[in-house]
């Protein structure tokens, strides 16, 4: 029953566009490498990618890209790790499978805000330190639900498949101007304007039809975090940090882009407005203003 549950933290309709996103990287290897016969080898190594993204040594790499180092202040440790305890504790007494500990880390950042990564990780930034307690301990629910869906092994998986993926485009980008060039020289040889136009307009569409692939993808992909971002607020409000959170959204952390319907598709948190008013229809008693 533990292995099923843990599987239906991530099977579910919030990831279905990760899903989706895994699903059409799938399909593009093997519509451009399928025809070289090593396609299982090809999909066997992008699952060995994913793997290693799974483990220890991706955790760590996405907390040296983050730019999070161990806490050295003591003054910090007595401030923060009690906190997150408290709020790993009232986890724990709500919902089951949440980490008993997580490994805390600090980004060197004055903005408030704090995210969690791979199984166990907890980065804080400096600027969250400013905040009052009761609204660092909204954030640190919000990032411990995180951690109890999955969402942050989610993230895992797709930086492996990217890493991927990445070099999948790379080798078709690198094979289209090496066409291209080819192309080119036998454009001058020949003195050909026609042939120079082949080759120009081969580079140009083969290079738009690989941005154009990776943006489609990445829809689906920002609408899983979209809604991964309404669930770990939910958390929150399950364990008892509703108004806390809705307090931290409201007033201190910053917002998305607003301008652009473009900009909202390929936002990776919903408005910060929209999160408040989800937390209000739980139950939420929040409001900006005194009555």
């Amino acid at each position: 029953m533990d292995m099923w549950h843990r599987l239906g933290r991530i099977i579910r309709i919030s990831n279905l566009g990760t899903v989706i996103f895994f699903v059409l990287n799938i399909l593009l290897i093997i519509a451009v490498f399928g025809s070289s016969g090593n396609i299982f080898e090809l999909i066997l190594i992008y699952f060995i990618t994913v793997a290693i993204s799974l483990s220890p040594i991706g955790e760590m790499c996405l907390a040296a890209f983050a730019g999070a180092g161990n806490i050295k202040r003591a003054d910090i440790k007595l401030r923060i790790i009690p906190l997150v305890q408290y709020v790993l504790d009232k986890a724990n007494e709500n919902t089951q499978y949440c980490p008993e500990r997580v490994k805390v880390l600090l980004v060197h950042d004055p903005a408030p805000n704090a995210y969690a990564l791979g199984k166990q990780t907890l980065c804080i930034t400096d600027g969250l330190l400013t905040l009052s307690d009761d609204m660092i301990l909204g954030v640190l629910a919000h990032e411990i639900g995180h951690l109890s869906y999955g969402h942050t092994v989610i993230q895992l998986l797709i930086g492996g498949g990217n890493l991927f993926i990445s070099g999948c485009l790379l080798l078709i980008k690198l094979s289209c101007w090496i066409f291209s060039a080819i192309m080119g020289v036998f454009a001058i040889g020949s003195r050909s304007g026609i042939m120079g136009f082949i080759a120009g307009l081969f580079a140009g569409i083969s290079t738009m039809l690989s941005w154009l692939w990776v943006r489609f993808c990445m829809l689906f992909l920002m609408w899983s975090m979209r809604q991964n971002e309404y669930q770990a607020d939910e958390f929150a409000y399950k364990i008892g940090f509703g108004l806390e959170l809705a307090t931290v959204l409201d007033q201190h952390l910053s917002d998305v882009p607003k301008d652009g319907f473009l900009k909202a598709l390929y936002a990776t948190h919903p408005c910060n407005d929209d999160r408040v008013a989800a937390l209000q229809n739980l139950g939420v008693r929040y409001s900006r203003y005194s009555y």
